[in-house]
């Protein structure tokens, strides 16, 4: 997703608010890195914010958006006031005082610059760092109690250093992690099969991108696993080349990055999935980034890394065990490792 905030790349969050509960996402303004501030750059903030619609008009009161560019982030609350009628009536706020995120049930953070294409997570990691030590202790001193939900990029290392830097318990910091890519597997095998997506059970776990891992052996059609149905399902053997829906997996970032600068729907409704598990306790199972201490899958080392969590009111709740095939554990270990050594790249910076 391509937003690195207002202001120079800084910070926007957004707070929803109803008689308990308020939801915080930072930055503002969702600018996409590559393209200039045009029509462009306003329909990214736009599709951004229409997946936000969704859950403020279900749960929220109140709408809180935050960016150091405060005539930006005032801009967009009024915009999206003109709409206030149907979004449920919420106050709707712009500014740059983080004292608006005071008592937040979730902050969802988005700051910081993105990946270009030809771009390593070691590129722009220090960038996002640097901007980290700012945003993450403001939210923490405001809204002490919240969730953190990270979706910056690299989300797995950039949801080590939230957990770090604000004293959070583990729980209550998660990254979007795979969740997207979860979603776009069950899609193009629905494609493939010509069903609906939501009969398909599939998962990606480990980390979004080229090392992610795809768990065939649980790929199902209502219950029913293909692998019944076909033994090879995703390996070098496979007759029907199941494989290459990973791929197209791998590859969705950047053709859409290629065809209209940016990516934003998929992201958007995954992210107000999220807080909606969290703001009305639902305990929905999703793949995200979760705290695994002494990484229990493959690698002996504290990471981040995305497995199917329950998340509810405080978070993840916990994490679901599965048998994976030998293969799988082999790629998952590969993955495991991968953010680790990213991970070492900040340590001796937050510790």
């Amino acid at each position: 997703m391509r937003f690195p905030g207002g202001g120079g790349g800084k910070s926007l969050m957004l707070s929803l608010r109803n008689d308990s509960k308020r939801v915080i996402t930072l930055p503002a303004g969702q600018r996409p890195v590559t393209v200039n501030y045009s029509l462009a750059s306003l329909l990214a903030a736009l599709l951004y914010c229409s997946s936000l619609f969704d859950f403020s008009q279900r749960l929220a009161s109140e709408l809180v958006l935050i960016d150091v560019n405060e005539d930006l982030a005032k801009a967009e609350a009024e915009d999206i006031s003109h709409a206030a009628a149907y979004l449920g009536n919420p106050k709707i706020v712009g500014t740059k005082d983080y004292a608006y995120a005071r008592d937040a049930a979730v902050c969802v953070i988005t700051v910081g610059s993105q990946s270009r294409e030809d771009q390593q997570p070691a590129d722009y990691l220090e960038h996002n760092l640097k901007i980290f030590k700012d945003v993450i202790p403001n939210v923490s001193k405001y809204a002490p109690n919240s969730v953190l939900l990270i979706l910056s990029k690299p989300v797995d290392i950039l949801s080590y250093v939230a957990m770090k830097l604000s004293g959070f318990p583990p729980n209550r910091v998660l990254g979007l992690g795979t969740f997207l890519d979860s979603c776009r597997f069950q899609y193009f095998i629905a494609q493939k099969l010509g069903i609906s997506a939501s009969a398909i059970q599939a998962l990606i776990i480990g980390e979004s991108g080229p090392t992610s891992v795809p768990i065939w052996s649980a790929v199902a059609v209502m219950g029913m696993p293909l692998k019944d149905i076909n033994k090879e399902i995703g390996t070098k053997t496979d007759p029907e080349s199941w494989r290459d829906l990973h791929t197209k997996v791998i590859n969705s970032d950047n053709e859409l990055i290629t065809k209209k600068g940016y990516h934003s729907w998929g992201v958007g409704i995954c992210t107000s999935e999220i807080v909606d598990a969290i703001v009305r306790n639902t305990c929905a199972c999703f793949t995200v980034s979760t705290f695994v201490k002494g990484c229990r899958h493959g690698l002996e080392k504290d990471i981040f890394m995305s497995l199917p969590c329950i998340v509810g009111r405080n978070g993840v709740q916990s994490f679901i065990r599965l048998l994976y095939t030998s293969k799988e554990q082999e790629l998952l270990t590969i993955s495991c490792r991968r953010i680790y050594e990213a991970q070492k790249l900040v340590l001796d910076k937050i510790e």
